[in-house]
Parts: structure tokens; sequence; C-alpha cells
């Protein structure tokens, strides 16, 4: 991604090369997510696009669950073509998530919910 990143943009601080270095080791593990294209007539892009992301949705609710800390991003690394191939991706995959994953800095303690009647019945 740093690579990627000072092709894009040569005159860059070096600061900001090694931002860009670093966001790929904010958790210990990434999973990248990517989208086959149909290859059956009767199966359309979106509905391939919309279960990977059920499927995406389905880790961070898992990952919660066990106790972890996790965050969904896309940006440019995303849509790059060098980034894709890295990964093992074909040039014709939407990439729609790097789902990060592990161990919150931080516990955060739940909030008190309050009950639906109060919310109906104000």
């Amino acid at each position: 991604m740093a690579d990627v990143f000072k092709e894009k943009f040569p005159t860059v601080q070096p600061e900001a090369v090694e931002k860009e270095r670093a966001k790929p080791l904010r958790a210990p593990l990434i999973i990248a997510v990517g989208v086959d294209a149909p290859t059956e007539s009767k199966v359309i892009e979106s509905e391939n696009i919309c279960a990977a992301a059920a499927a995406c949705e389905n880790i961070l609710l898992a990952a919660t669950a066990l106790g972890l800390a996790s965050r969904w991003r896309t940006g440019d690394a995303a849509r790059d073509p060098a980034i894709k191939k890295f990964l093992g991706f074909t040039p014709d995959q939407l990439l729609i998530a790097f789902l990060y994953i592990g161990y919150p800095e931080v516990q955060i303690e739940p909030r008190q919910r309050i009950g639906l009647k109060t919310v109906l019945h104000g």
C-alpha cells in the first residue's frame, strides 16, 4: 500500500508514506473480501455484492460476540489494480472490504438500553 501510494504521489513527504505503510498494521488480522463476477446468466452482480457484504457483516458481528474489535474499510487501496493483484484478486473482481480484526485497546462498557415500551409510549 505504501509503495502504491508513493507511486501515485511521488513528491509526498516520508511521514505520509510511513502513515500509509502503518495502515495494514492497525490490527493483527485483515480479511480482504472480493466479489466474483457472475458466471451464470440468471445471477446478477448486485446479488453477489449483497451476499459478500452480508458475509462481511456476519464476520464483524461474530468478532464482536467474541470480544474482538473490528472495522470495515475500503478506500483507494480497494480499487487499485496493483494491490488487488498483490492480494490475488483479478482485475475485474470488486474488492469490497478490508476487515480489520483484533483485540480492543480499551474495553467499552455496554450501555443501558431502554425498553421498546419506553420508546413507543414515551
